[in-house]
This record gives C-alpha cells, sequence and structure tokens, in this order.
C-alpha cells in the first residue's frame, strides 16, 4: 500500500517522508500534506482550499479524517475505490501538496535550552504532638 501512495507522489519536488502518529507522513517545506493512515490504510490529504475540499468531499467513498472520533479540519480521506486509480490519487496529492508549498515554512521544532524548571516543593502545615499516652488511635 505505501508503495502505491510513494508513486502517486513521485515527481512532486521537496517532498519528505517522515513516521508520526503510527502512520507514514509526507511534508513539503516543513508542512505535513498527506498522509497513509494505520486505519484503513488510506491515504489522507490536507487540502487548503475550501473549493477543492468540497469538491473532494463530494465523492462517495471519500470521508473526514477523525482519528480517535474527532474530526480534523482540512484533511480528508480519499475513497479505498482510488487505490485503483493512480491517476487520481496522483492528481489530488498534488493540489495538497500545492497547498502546502503555499503555507508558511515549518522549521522543526526544537526545545529551549535553559535551565531546567524549578520544582516546588509542596509545604504542608505541621500538626501539633499528641502528648504520651493520649490513646489516640
Amino acid at each position: 500500500m505505501k508503495a502505491l501512495f510513494d508513486g502517486a507522489l513521485a515527481g512532486l519536488a521537496e517532498v519528505e517522508a517522515k513516521r508520526l502518529f503510527g502512520c507514514d507522513g509526507y511534508f513539503v517545506r516543513g508542512n505535513l500534506f498527506a498522509l497513509l493512515w494505520r486505519e484503513g490504510r488510506r491515504l489522507g490529504l490536507r487540502l487548503d482550499d475550501e473549493v477543492a475540499r468540497a469538491e473532494l468531499g463530494a465523492v462517495a467513498g471519500c470521508e473526514r479524517w477523525s482519528p480517535n472520533g474527532r474530526g480534523v479540519q482540512r484533511w480528508l480521506l480519499l475513497p479505498p475505490a482510488w487505490h485503483a486509480r493512480p491517476a487520481l490519487l496522483k492528481a489530488w496529492s498534488r493540489r495538497a501538496w500545492l497547498g502546502a508549498r503555499e503555507r508558511p515554512e515549518q522549521s522543526a521544532v526544537t526545545r529551549k535550552k535553559g535551565a531546567p524548571k524549578r520544582i516546588r516543593v509542596a509545604e504542608f502545615p505541621r500538626l501539633p504532638r499528641r502528648p504520651a499516652g493520649d490513646g489516640g488511635g
């Protein structure tokens, strides 16, 4: 399945594949635009253009990407029937790729260097001591 989607993305410049969320993600200029979703083994595309998103969303078998039951804006899973139609996969992948190239370039997330956070120890009020032989218990 991965080879099929890699083929659909072949020829698109600056595409970088990385693993994320337990699946294969495809980036251009640091922007995620496609992923091979592990559930159902389907290609998901991020379409920023509302017209393109509406057009693709109207296709039978296409559905909104909803990991853990929460829908993600701008992301659609392509119909499984398209696995046998590489020309459609390539055309729609290119549209998602073009949209990602127009977004500002994302740099890798890095952790801020510096002193580690100080952990504040909780303070509890002292309880008065019981007198010996009180039998408290």
